[in-house]
């Protein structure tokens, strides 16, 4: 099985050798801004655009090695799916030894790690340039550190460091940090030693400092502690996020819809067992040494990190990206099969079996040309990067609502007219497509990437870019939209 994650992972990066997604790109130019010594700018702007500046810094990291930005890119993905799915099969190795059948226990690291790299969005993430999959993996060892059932000093300062690392990775993962306090804590109250309250000095360091200093310097180079796009990545007000986040989860993972389903009732059936085996975790927590009733604790640090992820989603009204769920949904996936083969391995079996045809087929017949055409699109937009690089005039801005390829390719003058690096658009931004255009004149834009923005605009560069969205439907992968750019009317245009 893990020879077959080998085989599927080559398959999939040979697939997405020349696709980057947009977001991605935002990664690169502020890296490379890093890089320059000029902080984290995007387009010569200092601004809170990234929302996960470990992975800005790795790939800083990884280019000091490998000068070209795109291929140090690829590599960081290539370490990041690693540290992912070796997490998933650590996890699992520790939920296994709730599993009755000896034979199931043997099998279920492996066949988790299969199952999860076989999940349409794994395979769409994996190796597009961004964090998911790192994010999940050190979600999976922060817990296994903070729930070892023999304390070392060595172990806790390990899981107080990841724990104090994972909020720059995605922030989803702060929650995360959050719960881990209590397991940590414990932990540290088992070990022995006369230098127990310098550890808990050094574990409080490694936990709060990486935190505190990005704080610190978002509040010296931004002006304040929150990014961007907690508020630009929020859904359209009539949205609803609770439907959108089910959809998105029966899409890439049905079966924890299915299980947690299956919670629920089980849940409201017997309030007093779960209610029992919830309090033993966390006594488990606080004493690591006392022996787990039910789920153990490391499970429901991920079942409730998900609900309280999930709660912050619609309290937020976020508009919930599939890679937002990709950080929690591999860990969740191997406590859902765990509960089921706890209960039955029969039906565990079966439900793992249906679960994999399942994620192999939407992979195949959705994930693969999304990822196709968005490489394909990739390919399109670089030739317009070029076009504005050496055919604008150079002082010219160009608004655009996806700034990440444009902007590090091209490196011109561009406004941002979806609110990642210029949230006071955020205002302007209505259902009507082109409603944030004249805020990006009263900028100086003079171009604009999209459809036909004004009836005097003129049409300066015209191409043709493949659909590339989620879809229930893999025909639409077949059809084309038109990726253009258009010369804004001069005042003298819109006056006559």
């Amino acid at each position: 099985m893990l020879t077959l994650v080998v085989l599927w992972c080559v398959y999939w990066f040979l697939q997405a050798l020349h696709y980057w997604e947009d977001d991605a790109w935002i990664h690169l130019e502020f890296a490379r801004s890093v890089a320059q010594g000029k902080g984290f700018a995007f387009n010569g702007r200092v601004v809170a655009g990234d929302t996960a500046p470990l992975w800005v810094l790795l790939l800083v990291a990884v280019h000091a090695v490998i000068v070209k930005w795109l291929a140090a890119g690829k590599t960081l993905t290539v370490l990041g799916a690693f540290l992912g799915f070796v997490g998933v099969y650590g996890f699992a190795v520790r939920l296994a030894r709730a599993i009755p059948s000896a034979l199931d226990a043997v099998l279920f690291p492996a066949a988790m790690v299969l199952l999860v790299a076989a999940s349409p969005y794994t395979c769409h993430w994996l190796f597009s340039g961004m964090e998911p999959m790192a994010g999940a993996g050190l979600a999976c060892w922060a817990v296994l550190l903070a729930t070892c059932d023999r304390p070392t000093r060595s172990g806790l300062l390990s899981g107080c460091l990841l724990a104090g690392l994972a909020p720059l990775i995605r922030p989803e993962l702060t929650f995360l940090t959050v719960l881990l306090l209590l397991p940590l804590l414990g932990q540290w109250r088992r070990l022995e030693g006369a230098a127990r309250i310098g550890t808990l000095a050094l574990a409080a360091l490694l936990l709060s400092g990486p935190l505190l200093c990005w704080a610190a310097y978002s509040l010296h180079a931004f002006g304040h502690l929150l990014p961007n796009t907690n508020a630009a990545k929020r859904a359209s007000p009539g949205a609803s996020v609770v439907r959108h986040l089910v959809s998105t989860y029966a899409l890439g993972f049905p079966l924890l819809l299915a299980v947690g389903g299956a919670g629920l009732v089980y849940v409201a059936a017997s309030v007093s067992r779960v209610r029992q085996s919830l309090t033993a975790a966390v006594k488990q927590m606080w004493d690591p040494a006392l022996p787990p009733s039910g789920l153990p604790a490391a499970a429901w640090l991920m079942i409730l990190w998900t609900a309280v992820a999930s709660v912050f989603y619609v309290v937020n009204h976020t508009y919930v990206q599939t890679r937002y769920i990709l950080v929690t949904a591999p860990g969740l996936m191997v406590v859902a099969l765990a509960a089921v083969l706890m209960w039955s391995p029969r039906v565990g079996r079966a439900v793992y079996i249906l679960a994999l045809v399942e994620a192999l087929g939407v992979s195949l017949l959705i994930a693969r040309p999304l990822v196709q055409n968005k490489a394909f699109n990739d390919q399109v937009t670089a030739r317009l990067a070029t076009f504005m690089r050496n055919d604008l005039p150079p002082g010219a801005p160009v608004a655009v609502y996806s700034i990440g390829e444009v902007g590090f390719l091209s490196e011109h003058p561009i406004i941002d007219m979806g609110g990642i690096t210029r949230p006071d658009v955020l205002p302007y931004l209505s259902d009507r497509p082109l409603s944030a255009l004249p805020w990006a004149q009263s900028l100086g834009a003079q171009y604009f990437v999209g459809m036909k923005p004004q009836p005097k605009a003129s049409l300066v560069y015209h191409e043709q870019v493949r659909f590339a969205s989620w879809t229930l439907n893999p025909a639409r992968y077949k059809g084309t939209d038109p990726l253009e750019l258009w010369k804004l009317e001069t005042p003298q245009q819109r006056l006559f």
